[in-house]
Order: structure tokens, then C-alpha cells, then sequence
């Protein structure tokens, strides 16, 4: 069954006084249980692919899809779409500095308004999957540069998503990291979630069912 599907999407944004094409007329087609690389040079559109893939932005032109609802224009709208069905592991892990591995975890799914004691039955089970769990009361400053990857991977899938996108998540690990990292998102794709991510290591194109390449905005699968 497709999962995403993407269609003559265009997108682009505004520099000064021009405007410039970041993505032209991209189509991409993920399945369930499908984990697809995006590769290129910077620059190329990986990041601008995976925002609207994940539904951060909204193209100009083109259409979205995830499990055949259509991704709308409205902010509001995909804000809680996001909420609902798409984990994001971002480049720069983005943790809440002042929460603990735990909490971190359990934010997302405060948010969706899941009750405390399932929220934490989940967050200490990925804690566990992820080789947290001595970690859980851990400030973010505190934890190695992998296992802060590890705990953004697990607030990802807080909420269960069906779609999990992941731009660059081992590019800063060491190779025992990297290996560790890109287990974990393929496993994911393994019980049938769709993985996007955008690399350039190969232990992520390893463990690829596709690698796509992305140059000056254009996709090639």
C-alpha cells in the first residue's frame, strides 16, 4: 500500500528580492514498509524534500499525500496531521535543553492528549528499545552525541506514526553510532512504517530498500 505519494511538487522560496526554485516538479512514491534514501550534494533540495514530505511546508505547486488523504494548505490542519501520523528526527536532534531523555520523549505525546501512565509505559519502552533506559533522567547536555540521536528516533515515535522522515540522523555520529542509528530506522521500516531520511553515510544506503538522488531540485529514483 502507498504511504506517500508525492506528485509534480514544486517549491520554492523568496531570497531578497528573488525567488528561488528549490524543487521542480518532484514526484516520489513510498510504500508501507519502505525505507528510501535521498542523496546530493548541498544545497541540491534534501532538506526543502523532507519538509514537505513530512508537512512543515506546504508546496506551490503539486500534490501530497499520506495513506491517501491529501496533505492540505492549512498550518493548522497539518500541524495536527503532524501531531497524529509523522515523526521528524531533525538534523540538529532539536531537544528541549531543559527536560530529561524521559520527558523529552513524553512531550509529543502530552500534546495529543494521550493519558499520563500509557505516555509513560511508551516513552520508557523506547528508552529501552533505543539502549536508553539508564538514560531516562538525563538532561540533554549530559548524554553523548549518539544517544541524543537515539532519544530524538524515540520522541519521534512517540505517537506512533505511520511516517517517519529523518534528515541526515547520522551525519554527526561516530560509526558505532551511525550502525546503531540506521538499525533502528530500518527496523521501523522492517514493522512497516515508511522512512524517508537524507544521507550521505553509507550505513543508512545499506540498509535502503531505494536511494534516490536529489540535484538542483530534481529527483532521480
Amino acid at each position: 500500500m502507498t504511504c506517500i505519494e508525492l506528485t509534480n511538487v514544486w517549491k520554492s522560496y523568496k531570497l531578497g528580492n528573488k525567488r528561488i526554485v528549490v524543487l521542480k516538479g518532484v514526484s516520489l512514491e513510498v510504500r508501507e514498509g519502505e525505507l528510501v534514501a535521498v542523496v546530493g550534494p548541498s544545497g541540491a533540495g534534501k532538506s526543502t524534500l523532507l519538509n514537505v514530505v513530512s508537512t512543515i511546508d506546504y508546496p506551490d505547486k503539486g500534490s501530497v499525500y499520506h495513506m491517501g488523504t491529501r496533505i492540505r494548505k492549512s498550518e493548522e490542519w497539518r500541524a495536527k496531521w503532524r501531531r497524529k501520523n509523522v515523526g521528524i528526527v531533525f538534523q540538529n536532534v532539536q531537544l528541549i535543553p531543559t527536560l530529561t531523555a524521559l520527558e523529552n520523549i513524553l512531550l509529543p505525546m502530552e500534546l495529543n492528549g494521550v493519558p499520563r501512565d500509557r505516555a509513560l509505559r511508551r516513552a520508557r519502552s523506547l528508552l529501552q528499545l533505543m539502549d536508553l533506559a539508564d538514560k531516562a533522567d538525563r538532561y540533554p547536555a549530559e548524554l553523548s552525541g549518539g544517544e541524543q540521536q537515539r532519544v530524538a528516533v524515540a520522541r519521534a515515535l512517540a505517537n506512533d506514526p505511520k511516517v517517519v522522515v529523518a534528515d541526515e540522523p547520522v551525519s554527526n555520529l561516530d560509526p558505532q553510532n551511525r550502525s546503531k542509528v540506521a538499525s533502528v530506522l530500518r527496523s521501523l521500516a522492517d514493522s512497516g512504517k515508511c522512512v524517508v531520511v537524507s544521507t550521505h553515510e553509507e550505513e543508512l544506503k545499506s540498509v535502503s530498500d531505494r536511494v534516490c538522488q536529489m540535484e538542483r531540485g530534481v529527483l532521480r529514483c
